[in-house]
């Protein structure tokens, strides 16, 4: 009986070995994520007054977006993540029955190209076993789920461009029609629709800038290779030019000093003050509020994440998979 004991205690423990260390060659993932993107700034939002928060989310404008990623896991439960991300966002005030904001009537798109890192702790991670593995002397570990839970956060780059869609037939400024542009889809930050890079105290700004992105993910494994799941991070963000939309309105008539096309001048003073002219013309005077300058903007993705082991040539002999 002491034999069987003994012949008993080392079968289990050389399989708890073996399972214990199954993450060790289990390292590397491809991660490809198919989802939505959203945008939280001064445009768009709840019928409100904007204050960026989770209740300004706007639903209608969220738009597609894809990412594709590598994970490394460098302990059993925690991972991390390079990953390049792109999406649009958008916003539009038209959409919401705020007054000034209503009135205000900017809009604008903007893609987003994020280059990012993160690192993943796993708070619930039920390996799915079963005839998976099989250890040299036949015996098999007891089957799971396969269910895994975790939180992230990190670090990234990102690239934006917001643009506005522009319409002859809304401008009332004084450029001849025959000299417009012509409708369509037009890049705003080279437009400085609030005086960037005309007065001193207003520097034009980057396209690029720092993203802080963290949030919370799940998975169920479907095979020994592939896990699908759900992924949602917040991008808390450096700029408050994501919408092209921060400080306050300006008088139209630098444009002419600044631009010496007729059609850019056109451009630069419809996005500068769109309105809709629903309230009195003082409230986007030169010098009143047209953004909220004190709150940078975000965005978020949200993917459906599909996860899959590259192989390990280098695996021990010490597990047989079937």
């Amino acid at each position: 009986m002491r034999y069987l004991l003994i012949a008993w205690f080392l079968i289990v423990t050389f399989t708890q070995s073996a399972y214990s260390q199954r993450w060790t060659r289990e390292r590397h993932h491809l991660i490809v994520g198919l989802g939505g993107s959203g945008f939280m700034g001064d445009l768009g939002g709840a019928d409100d007054i904007g204050t960026q928060g989770i209740r300004d989310f706007d639903f209608s404008a969220v738009r597609p977006a894809f990412m594709l990623g590598y994970r490394y896991m460098l302990f059993q439960n925690i991972g991390i993540t390079g990953n390049l991300s792109f999406g649009y966002v958008s916003g539009d005030d038209k959409y919401t029955e705020e007054t000034f904001r209503n009135n205000r009537n900017i809009h604008f798109r903007s893609p987003i190209l994020e280059l990012s890192s993160t690192v993943q702790v796993y708070l619930l991670r039920l390996d799915r076993q079963g005839a998976r593995y099989r250890s040299l002397t036949g015996a098999r570990v007891a089957g799971s789920l396969g269910l895994s839970a975790y939180l992230f956060a990190g670090v990234g780059g990102f690239y934006f461009n917001p643009q506005g869609y522009f319409e002859g037939a809304n401008y009332t400024g004084n450029i001849p029609t025959e000299e417009l542009p012509a409708d369509g889809w037009y890049n705003l930050r080279p437009l400085r629709t609030e005086g960037q890079g005309f007065f001193e105290t207003r520097d034009q700004y980057s396209p690029f800038s720092i993203a802080i992105p963290f949030g919370l993910g799940a998975m169920i494994q479907i095979n020994r290779d592939i896990s699908i799941g759900f992924q949602y991070g917040f991008r808390k963000t450096f700029t408050d030019y994501i919408d092209d939309v921060s400080t306050t309105y300006v008088d139209p008539a630098i444009y002419s000093i600044i631009f010496e096309d007729p059609a850019r001048v056109a451009l630069a003073e419809y996005f500068a003050n769109p309105t809709n002219n629903q309230l009195s013309k003082n409230v986007t005077a030169p010098g009143q509020q047209r953004g909220n300058p004190f709150n940078t903007d975000a965005y978020m993705f949200g993917f459906i994440t599909v996860y899959y082991k590259i192989p390990d040539f280098r695996r021990p002999y010490g597990v047989l998979r079937f």
